[in-house]
């Protein structure tokens, strides 16, 4: 039995930003949100930034390079995983285009669920 079921029509509208990528929520639960982000071009920054929620994140296509806050790199490729503590400050580097990464958060993320259905 599915608690919800989340068909790709039914899915929140993604968002496609000017800056070369697309992010949409996957699927949702008070306690758990999944997302998928599709960078289109090498280079895009995501910006040293910290949240309360634990975040999980796999790449599924392409590769980037995770920051900390206190200078440790990893250069992180298609089949690689990462999981980042609350509060554990991140940035991320695309290094080549078409690069894709699921992400899971704990709790949802309501600033991203009011980003993708308003």
């Amino acid at each position: 039995m599915f608690s919800k079921l989340f068909p790709v029509e039914e899915q929140p509208k993604n968002i496609q930003d000017e800056k070369g990528f697309r992010s949409r929520i996957l699927a949702y639960t008070p306690e758990t949100m999944m997302m998928e982000w599709h960078f289109f071009h090498a280079n895009h920054v995501i910006p040293l930034h910290d949240h309360y929620h634990v975040q999980l994140s796999y790449i599924i296509q392409g590769s980037a390079k995770i920051i900390l806050a206190d200078g440790t790199e990893r250069n992180c490729k298609a089949g690689d995983a990462v999981a980042f503590a609350p509060q554990e400050a991140h940035s991320v580097i695309t290094s080549e285009p078409d690069t894709i990464i699921i992400d899971v958060f704990s709790p949802m993320r309501l600033d991203h669920l009011a980003n993708h259905t308003s």
